[in-house]
């Protein structure tokens, strides 16, 4: 079982990809035998949702930050992602003072670091 946390909400998302608007986190914890695995992370004002509900013109302008996330969380038992982000923010073709969100997802994988694979130029 894995869980997502970010403020007082708890979701576990295997599949798909979760939305963590302004002031909240992406908290993953897997169970002692496995480890994290990124399946996507996009940062930046894909979509209308829960984090953005007025067009200002600027809906779809985003990065893609898997490998981003990928170095900080892949590989690991746990990790968390606050938004905004520093990192993430240098990342995005968007005005930047419009509120960013983070949308992402991941599974809990068997095995510990050594068992996945990790492209180069990634470190877990």
């Amino acid at each position: 079982m894995c869980h997502v946390q970010y403020l007082e909400l708890a979701v576990c998302v295997r599949a798909g990809l979760a939305e963590y608007c302004q002031w909240e986190q992406l908290e993953i914890t897997c169970e002692p035998d496995e480890v994290i695995m990124i399946s996507g992370a996009f940062y930046g004002r894909m979509q209308y949702g829960r984090c953005i509900r007025r067009d200002y013109g600027y809906v779809g302008c985003y990065a893609d930050v898997r490998s981003l996330a990928d170095t900080r969380c892949s590989g690991r038992r746990s990790c968390r992602i606050s938004v905004p982000d520093k990192l993430f923010d240098g990342t995005t073709p968007c005005p930047e003072d419009l509120k960013l969100y983070l949308m992402a997802g991941y599974t809990c994988v068997k095995g510990d670091r050594s068992s996945l694979y990790i492209p180069d130029g990634l470190s877990a």
